[in-house]
């Protein structure tokens, strides 16, 4: 790319150069976060300390662009020069064109400490975290500035964070991840949108930790009046899933956006299995027989065989949705470790992937088990950012006699959890527990029973709204 290409995509790219006082008003981002039926944020980036060196991971199409904006606009607000905020999507460049964005920006504004947010750069070709090094290293201005790298590409991101090592500054949390919302917001939004009362704000959202104390008792008994609603709002949100216009969409018309669907399908198709030689109807069908296995120990040669190709091909296109926050593995625990070696079973990060398709979805009680799962991993992510992509936290646990328990970690101590969504027969779950070594917690439908010290009955709802964010 050419420098005064370049120049010239700087200017149009911050209009707060030229607009301080109206530039969000034009911005097509935040123009779209503001047409939507409620206002939200999820504030990944807004304890930046300045000098340091951020990555921001998440998938396509959940709001990565716009946390950047709202924290530009963040930072105007606070004082900031506009023509020392830098934001630039750099989909498709190469990375030496992250030097002549650099160079450029440079002849464009004056002295001062810099803020950038370069956008999507795990699509940079050619080696672009030797580029930043090589930045960090000889540019002493942007050696010093405020960096933010966003990208839709776990891998990519995560071997560039030991490249980079030693050039974060004083960053606190260099690494986040911004996944669909959480419960908690959903049930709110969906609440506000409906007038509806809502349990109060004050109440959690819990540490993964206090689902094994007195605390948890005490917050579902407080929140144990909005039972029916929130039950309503969890079936919705199974439908529904987290991504912003998704939500949107769930609210303003009470459906999911078809073509919000077809262009994660075409995102997934292109971006996350690019390198593959598969048709578009090949990932539909890879998707379907990963929704029809949803929750349950994966079996690659079952899936080759059904899709007709090899077990190593379709461990290679599960670790590509893994990387490209489509999936993430839930791996057996021995010991509160991970066996690598062993089946793993698999969910989605949102509901909205099990069915892209018109004739795909998912049983409820999985998806509800699924949510489960996310929800704990993204109480996890808020309790230590960054620690997301490990996969190690959230497990499922074998027993002896053969049964399995959904969710153990170190984290949750000696109890864990079962999801039973269902009104009646619930008990038949209580066996799995009582043959393990923790106390346990049986996620029900609607039936909340804590009579019992070592295991109680909580709505999967509440259980929800108390750990998620």
């Amino acid at each position: 790319m050419r420098y005064g290409e370049v120049q010239q995509r700087l200017s149009g790219s911050n209009r707060w150069w030229s607009d301080p006082d109206g530039w969000a008003n034009s911005d097509p981002d935040l123009r779209g976060a503001a047409s939507a039926p409620f206002q939200y944020t999820a504030r990944v980036l807004a304890d930046l300390t300045s000098g340091g060196l951020y990555t921001l991971r998440g998938p396509r199409r959940v709001g990565k662009s716009v946390e950047a904006k709202k924290a530009i606009a963040s930072l105007l607000l606070d004082g900031v020069n506009p023509r020392l905020v830098v934001y630039m999507s750099v989909d498709g460049w190469q990375a030496d064109d992250l030097g002549r964005l650099a160079d450029a920006a440079t002849a464009l504004q004056g002295p001062g400490h810099r803020y950038w947010f370069i956008d999507e750069i795990t699509s940079v070709s050619n080696g672009w975290p030797h580029r930043i090094k090589w930045l960090r290293d000889n540019d002493r201005r942007f050696g010093a500035d405020t960096v933010v790298l966003t990208g839709s590409s776990a891998a990519d991101l995560a071997s560039a964070i030991g490249t980079l090592l030693g050039r974060r500054g004083d960053a606190a949390s260099p690494d986040r991840v911004l996944l669909p919302m959480g419960f908690r917001t959903f049930a709110n939004l969906r609440a506000d949108s409906r007038d509806e009362t809502q349990p109060p704000e004050g109440i959690g959202p819990l540490q993964v930790a206090d689902l094994c104390t007195d605390r948890l008792r005490e917050a579902v008994h407080e929140i144990a009046p909005w039972l029916h609603h929130l039950v309503m709002a969890w079936e919705a949100y199974l439908l529904t899933g987290g991504f912003p216009q998704a939500v949107a969409d769930h609210i303003n018309a009470n459906a999911t956006d078809s073509p919000l669907s077809r262009s994660l399908l075409d995102l997934v198709h292109r971006d996350a299995l690019h390198q593959t030689d598969w048709s578009r109807v090949q990932t539909s069908a890879f998707l379907q027989r990963l929704t029809g296995g949803l929750g349950s120990p994966v079996n690659n040669s079952a899936i080759a065989n059904d899709l007709r190709t090899s077990a190593n091909t379709v461990q290679r296109r599960i670790t590509a949705l893994q990387e490209a926050f489509v999936l993430w593995p839930c791996h057996r625990s021995h010991n509160l470790e991970p066996q690598l070696r062993a089946q793993e079973k698999l969910y989605f990060t949102d509901p909205i992937f099990t069915s892209l398709q018109p004739d795909s979805s998912a049983d409820s009680s999985l998806l509800s088990e699924q949510q489960l799962g996310i929800a704990l991993l993204r109480a996890l992510e808020r309790e230590e950012p960054g620690t997301y992509l490990e996969f190690d936290r959230v497990m499922h646990h074998r027993n002896k006699s053969g049964t399995e328990i959904d969710f153990v970690s170190a984290a949750l101590g000696n109890c864990a959890i079962e999801s039973k969504y269902v009104d009646a027969r619930w008990k038949r779950a209580t066996r799995t527990l009582t043959d393990s070594p923790w106390r346990g917690i049986v996620a029900t439908r609607s039936v909340l029973d804590m009579e019992d010290p070592d295991l109680v009955a909580i709505p999967a709802a509440l259980l929800g709204w108390l750990i998620d964010n």
